[in-house]
């Protein structure tokens, strides 16, 4: 890689040599995305074709993966950015332009964390995923019924398959993690053969990312761990199942490191899709071997992929950190009435936690009358209840909407029951409650989830027509249901019938 790739410019391709260079800009963050660490800047390094520098004291890291040159994060300082931004926006601008891509000037996975230190009034701000966190403990112990299925799963690898496990040793694993890699990538593509061609070059670029990982993962601090399993035992064996050192082979390996002050980071995983309960294994033996001493471990985000965003989901995520996109917002835009005083950057949406009580009550008693809104003890219970989806929006550090749903167990299937949905006045019709609505769902449907069902009162047409968009229909109505002549409808969203009407709208 040539010193300057792009003449002129002052960019800098990233060397482990830049290490102590990024840390501190890192180390400054309170919540950092799973993207904020020298190790994704650097393992990406030749896949995205990342560049560096420092512009206006901020750290400010470029991607040139695609043609065009992009903002991979936005100015890390300890100042606001803004003039850090401006310049680097300039710099986009004029490298497109010579491209022939002026329209592709843009930034990329941005923090609500940073987007507090940004004047927003100036930017398109438009969501681009989620990173998904976890409770340590529990996917140690993955205990509980929404748990259940993960946890038979890993019984079910350690009691049929002999294994043992091994802290990753470039000199003995690597070149079986690389041939592991290689199956992984060939097997993904021979099941993706209808997929857009987009996912298979994100496969080959994460080839080419995890293959650096393994050669560099003693400089960059990783954690590591590899699997090696035999074959199935036959049913009739009186092998206790205990870890052994037999002829196994390695079939899977795992890399991961801490991330902020409370959080690992485990950026990477891959496993024999052949060997039964292998990954529920590892991701739970890693948590107990590498991070007990960390509450929260991030897995990074979804790629955009359903399946994977389904998988996550049914780990029970305790939080999702909001990802945005960032672009200059286009004068046009900011002369036609909008009121730029209002926040522009769509609210995350996260589980609720106890610190959340005191705004939901107020929710209830705002949204809804005396008789019908949900009490602080209410709330409460359902927070830790299990069976229960609770969820917040949330803008600036302020809870802005709720929804909460209910699993319910029947005999031979499951089904769904939301039941709250709020959003404070000031931020109805911007889609607050159809991403709620959404999240509900994904949750609901993560559970096993077929059918889920719905009361609204029938004079409420706004809340009705956000229900039929989203692929609920009536299925009778509820005489004085919300009181003596206030009748309600009862709705239903099959998930069997139309599975994929939902994600078409949501």
């Amino acid at each position: 890689m040539p010193d300057d790739p792009f003449p002129g410019y002052g960019l800098r391709p990233v060397e482990l040599a830049d290490q102590d260079s990024f840390r501190p800009y890192f180390a400054s963050l309170s919540e950092p995305l799973s993207d904020y660490t020298f190790s994704q800047i650097y393992t990406w390094r030749n896949s995205l074709h990342i560049v560096w520098k420092i512009i206006d004291g901020h750290l400010c890291v470029f991607a040139n993966g695609t043609g065009d040159l992009t903002l991979l994060i936005p100015p890390i300082g300890e100042t606001r950015s803004n003039q850090a931004l401006k310049q680097a926006f300039e710099l986009m601008d004029d490298y497109n332009a010579a491209q022939g891509v002026p329209e592709r000037t843009r930034v990329e996975y941005a923090s609500d964390e940073l987007l507090l230190r940004l004047d927003r009034s100036q930017l398109d701000v438009a969501p681009m995923g989620t990173d998904y966190v976890y409770d340590v403990r529990r996917m140690i112990d993955l205990a509980g019924g929404d748990l259940s299925s993960k946890r038979q799963a890993k019984n079910r690898f350690m009691r049929l398959y002999p294994y043992r496990v091994e802290t990753y040793d470039p000199a003995k694993h690597l070149e079986g993690c690389l041939a592991l890699l290689s199956n992984w990538r060939v097997h993904q593509d021979a099941q993706h053969l209808e997929e857009a061609n987009a996912n298979c070059i994100k496969r080959q670029k994460e080839t080419i990312a995890t293959e650096l990982a393994l050669r560099s993962a003693s400089e960059l601090g990783f954690k590591g761990m590899v699997i090696y399993a035999g074959d199935e035992k036959p049913a009739n064996s009186t092998d206790n199942g205990q870890p052994t050192t037999g002829n196994l082979h390695l079939k899977a390996f795992t890399f991961g490191e801490y991330l902020g002050n409370d959080s690992s980071s485990i950026v990477i995983e891959k496993t024999d899709l052949e060997t039964k309960g292998l990954a529920q294994f590892i991701f739970s033996e890693f948590c107990r071997q590498s991070w007990a001493d960390r509450p929260l471990t991030n897995v990074g985000d979804d790629w955009g992929l359903e399946s994977l965003a389904w998988t996550k989901m049914s780990y029970r995520p305790v939080k999702l950190l909001q990802k945005y996109t960032l672009g200059k917002l286009k004068p046009a835009m900011a002369s036609v009435g909008i009121d730029l005083s209002l926040p522009a950057v769509a609210p995350s949406i996260r589980c609720a936690v106890k610190e959340d009580l005191t705004a939901t009550v107020d929710l209830e008693k705002a949204c809804f009358t005396s008789d019908l809104s949900l009490k602080k003890r209410q709330l409460q219970y359902l927070q830790q209840r299990k069976t229960a989806v609770f969820l917040v929006a949330e803008d600036q550090g302020r809870v802005i909407g709720e929804g909460i749903a209910l699993v319910r167990q029947h005999k031979g299937r499951t089904s769904g029951r939301i039941y709250s949905l709020a959003v404070d006045e000031i931020h109805r019709g911007k889609k607050v409650g159809r991403r709620l609505l959404s999240a509900m769902v994904e949750q609901l449907e993560a559970r096993g989830v077929k059918r889920i069902y719905l009361e609204v009162e029938q004079s409420n047409r706004k809340a009705i027509e956000l229900y039929e968009r989203n692929g609920f229909r009536s299925i009778g109505k509820l005489p004085d249901y919300f009181g003596t002549g206030a009748d309600g409808l009862h709705m239903m969203l099959d998930l069997t019938a139309e599975p994929s009407l939902f994600s078409q709208v949501a």
